[in-house]
């Protein structure tokens, strides 16, 4: 059932951001704090307007959209969510090889692609499904299977499924650790280490057999302290 005063709200707010940021792109002046720091953001690094529209575009695929057939549909939406940051953050960061902007979407595809495997449970209960549901088929997995929680782990098609799921996400994770030695030497620690911590989840979840139903899949604080001192060394002060 679709709340459609809450709906209609969010819809609003994303309305009034997408036309907030025409004044960032304009001789028009904000009086908000938050688009008048965007406005000067955007004037010193050069940030294309196409990059935070499609960002808002992302926003209303989830008001709009509930399942994905094919990964293509899936790799728009994660492109729109997720690679958008990316690109957005580089252009900050600073780069001069333009291989940068590949790996910079690769870099986004990667963390999104393993958002939702890892959150697959939580957001069957809330009627969403973004595993690409052709995808799913070949295996044999239909959409009541995945919202049935840890009985999905008895099917026989889970497994592989994940398995090949796994492997994709592992093709946008070589390209997305490559843009970080492109990246200004001060700049490169930040997203080195979100896709650092992205890549110990996804492993977790394959050691796991791909069980991502009987507990959240997280790292521990210990985890993260370790893996935050180790690529502050390699990135900040190792040639890579």
């Amino acid at each position: 059932v679709v709340d459609r005063s809450a709906y209609n709200d969010k819809m609003s707010q994303l309305f009034y951001y997408r036309k907030k940021l025409s004044t960032a792109y304009s001789d028009v002046t904000s009086t908000d704090p938050i688009f008048m720091a965007m406005k000067d953001t955007v004037e010193t690094f050069g940030i294309p307007r196409q990059m935070l529209d499609d960002m808002v575009s992302g926003m209303e695929d989830d008001f709009h959209r509930n399942r994905y057939q094919t990964f293509e549909d899936l790799y728009s939406y994660c492109y729109r969510v997720a690679s958008t940051v990316g690109l957005v953050c580089i252009e900050i960061y600073g780069y001069d090889d333009p291989r940068a902007r590949e790996y910079a979407e690769s870099w986004g595809v990667f963390m999104q692609l393993t958002n939702i495997l890892r959150d697959v449970a939580e957001d069957a209960e809330r009627d969403r499904i973004y595993l690409p549901l052709d995808d799913l088929a070949r295996f044999g997995i239909t959409e009541d299977d995945v919202k049935s929680g840890k009985e999905l782990l008895n099917h026989p098609g889970w497994k592989p499924f994940v398995d090949e799921y796994i492997e994709r996400c592992d093709g946008y994770r070589e390209k997305a650790f490559k843009l970080f030695g492109l990246l200004d030497r001060s700049s490169r620690y930040s997203p080195a280490a979100m896709a650092t911590f992205y890549q110990s989840i996804l492993n977790k979840i394959q050691r796991k057999d791909g069980d991502v139903f009987t507990e959240r899949i997280q790292l521990s604080k210990t985890e993260k302290m370790f893996l935050a001192a180790y690529v502050y060394v390699r990135y900040r002060f190792l040639a890579l």
